[in-house]
């Protein structure tokens, strides 16, 4: 719309052809040439003061003005424009996905910057680096203008990293000896997984729960997540035959009556007997001296005893360890079972309806 010194007023030449109309523009053409000498009012496109006051000049490269600036607008930061005089914003060029670039008024491509390794960006006209996307934690690239989070790589399984944009694949960790992790881009050390109790690895960067040792049969171990072999050996008097044992209690006691010497034993057939003449009371015997011999009065005739019977009623037995005990002579005979010397036969001592053959335990003199 033309302003209201442009209208034509009664002095102004006018004709049918619009000649009023005409006069308007070509004088409003002459205020604006006037005004880009003189130093004031707005611009042409294109065109804007370097400084207030200053002529008009064509915008350089990077800058841009519209018909009523005065002076000349800067492309924004993550774009760019080499044209000289341009009249509008849309000739500012965005910088490609993968880059990006803090400086306003770009004059040139080179002024948007590859995204650094570690990061990635699928978008355009970014204005500052950190607006490039980091790889995530447990992932890392090397690559710059990268334009996808594809080009993060995964630290590899039996590893992990805490790290954001990583640029190498030195900042994934191994998971220590004694754990293993089987999935690849894991971003914390919780992700690796300690070896069972019962088991143990020297190997670092495990990548399968393959690598956990089992203990031997004969022995177990209480340690989770173990780095060196922590099996312990199952004590004389125990056994055990199952590989990976977690707890003492795997290891089995030698019953009673039996006795055994030797450690981290495999089978129940490393338990001995006690012999005859003696007994075993307790459990987990772990050597032939925890055999008992049976006291006077009684004996034991069988191995393996948990204890002695009482010499029998009509016998006596003075010896510790028997395995029998001796008959009264001829015509004699003893109160009870159990007797200790021959002088406890006696001609007037008749035999009981029934003789009593009780056990002992660890016998008793009588």
């Amino acid at each position: 719309m033309l302003a209201s010194d442009d209208q034509c007023g009664g002095a102004a030449p006018s004709d049918e052809s619009g000649g009023c109309a005409l006069h308007a523009l070509q004088r409003r053409g002459e205020l604006q040439v006037t005004s880009a000498a003189t130093g004031k009012g707005p611009c042409p496109a294109g065109q804007g003061r370097a400084i207030l006051g200053s002529p008009c000049q064509p915008c350089p490269e990077g800058t841009w003005s519209g018909d009523t600036d005065e002076q000349c607008n800067r492309c924004a930061a993550g774009t760019w424009s080499d044209l000289r005089g341009a009249a509008s914003a849309s000739i500012c060029n965005s910088c490609p996905v993968g880059s990006w670039s803090s400086q306003e008024g770009a004059p040139a491509p080179t002024a948007c910057t590859d995204c650094p390794g570690g990061r990635w960006s699928n978008v355009t006209s970014l204005s500052s680096q950190s607006l490039c996307s980091a790889c995530p934690t447990g992932t890392w690239s090397a690559a710059i203008g990268s334009t996808s989070l594809a080009t993060c790589t995964s630290c590899e399984a039996g590893k992990w990293s805490p790290q954001l944009a990583a640029v190498s694949a030195a900042v994934c960790n191994s998971c220590s000896a004694g754990r293993w992790n089987a999935e690849a881009g894991s971003s914390a050390a919780s992700s690796c997984i300690a070896c069972a109790a019962g088991k143990w690895s020297s190997e670092a960067s495990a990548n399968t729960s393959k690598v956990c040792t089992a203990c031997a049969v004969g022995k177990f171990s209480v340690a989770v997540g173990a780095d060196i072999d922590t099996c312990i050996d199952c004590a004389t008097g125990t056994w055990n035959s199952d590989a990976g044992a977690s707890e003492q209690i795997a290891c089995t006691a030698c019953t009673a009556g039996k006795y055994s010497m030797a450690e981290a034993a495999v089978s129940e057939a490393t338990c001995t007997n006690c012999g005859v003449g003696t007994y075993q009371p307790i459990r987990a015997a772990a050597n032939s001296t925890l055999c008992i011999p049976c006291a006077i009065g009684n004996f034991s005739a069988g191995v393996g005893e948990t204890s002695c019977k009482f010499c029998p009623e009509g016998t006596w037995g003075s010896d510790f360890g028997l395995t029998a005990c001796t008959p009264c002579a001829a015509g004699t005979w003893t109160r009870g079972a159990g007797s200790s010397r021959p002088g406890m036969c006696a001609s007037w001592i008749k035999p009981s309806a029934k003789p009593n053959v009780a056990k002992a335990g660890a016998g008793g003199l009588r």
